[in-house]
């Protein structure tokens, strides 16, 4: 499948005899799974299976969730009465009156008694059916269940986006590394070179010395050694080979499926180590200024991997 992006946007609108119920979904970069959902309240006792059907697609990140559907209560025709609530806001209004010396026997006022507590919350509610209770559920599944296919696709989109990101870097790690590959043979003979013409400097004209030959010579074993020592001290052919097997594996992952991000992050960091031990070992300009190339390209691949799942 390739790599998701954690961003993406997806949304859903489901007709139904009981009206539309939408969806909107959206995902952006985080450490973990965290969901911020605004439903209404005739709702709420859905969230619970909202959430789960939304961690079933979506492993890690933050996630914005919005549904609007009718209330379900709405289209069944049974009222229900909850008489203790009733009871307890007849005796306040009643007990009301009397503190503020009010006409309680007034048929008018016992009329507009009733009315108040009718209006007062939950007292009066539409009780559904188990049967229209199921099929409500199955519809704003699905409309949750559409909703989260639109944003797999969305995350797949961004996601391929990221992967042709990725792959360029890559091939600029690869181009920096050619550079040094190049400049490795050189450095020996050009420290060959440098470091005869210092020691010949330091020669006396006539005799010999601690570091040259005899008659102003340079000692040519001498200089071997410190040639030696100093290819070996400075190679880091071993860091080059291991870098390159770190680019294909991260070329490998890319193609994989899952959640990929904390991989090529691990990836980054073990080649952003190799790189920096290169720049250590190395004096060379021109391999040090292929690093810092090499060392920002790596910085950007993980920059871009927080936003992969």
């Amino acid at each position: 499948m390739g790599l998701k992006s954690m961003t993406g946007f997806g949304r859903s609108e489901l007709k139904s005899a009981r009206g539309f119920i939408r969806v909107e979904i959206k995902t952006i970069n985080h450490k973990f799974f965290e969901v911020s959902s605004r439903l209404p309240g005739h709702l709420a006792e859905f969230e619970d299976a909202i959430r789960k059907i939304v961690s079933q697609e979506v492993r890690r990140g933050k996630i914005s969730l919005f549904v609007s559907s009718p209330d379900p209560s709405m289209f069944s025709s049974r009222l229900i009465l909850n008489e203790p609530l009733a009871k307890e806001v007849y005796h306040k209004i009643q007990r009301l009156k009397h503190v503020l010396k009010l006409d309680s026997k007034n048929p008018a006022a016992e009329g507009a008694t009733l009315r108040e507590v009718l209006r007062y919350p939950d007292v009066l509610s539409k009780d559904a059916s188990s049967y229209k209770k199921s099929i409500f559920t199955q519809e704003l599944e699905k409309a949750v269940g559409l909703a989260l296919v639109s944003l797999r696709k969305s995350r797949i989109q961004e996601g391929k986006a990221l992967e042709k990101d990725f792959r360029k870097r890559i091939s600029e790690i690869k181009k920096s590394l050619g550079i040094i590959e190049k400049r490795l043979p050189q450095i020996a003979r050009e420290y060959k070179a440098s470091l005869a013409k210092r020691m010949k400097d330091f020669l006396p004209a006539k005799g010999g010395s601690a570091s040259g030959g005899k008659n102003g010579e340079v000692d040519s074993e001498r200089l071997t050694l410190e040639v030696a020592a100093y290819v070996k001290n400075s190679d880091i052919s071993e860091e080059v080979t291991r870098l390159k097997s770190h680019l294909d594996a991260m070329a490998k992952t890319l193609g994989e499926s899952g959640e990929l991000g904390r991989k090529i992050d691990f990836i980054a960091q073990e080649m952003y180590r190799e790189s920096n031990t290169m720049g250590a070992k190395s004096s060379d300009v021109a391999i040090a200024n292929a690093v810092i190339e090499i060392k920002s390209t790596i910085e950007k691949i993980r920059e871009q991997a927080q936003n992969v799942e």
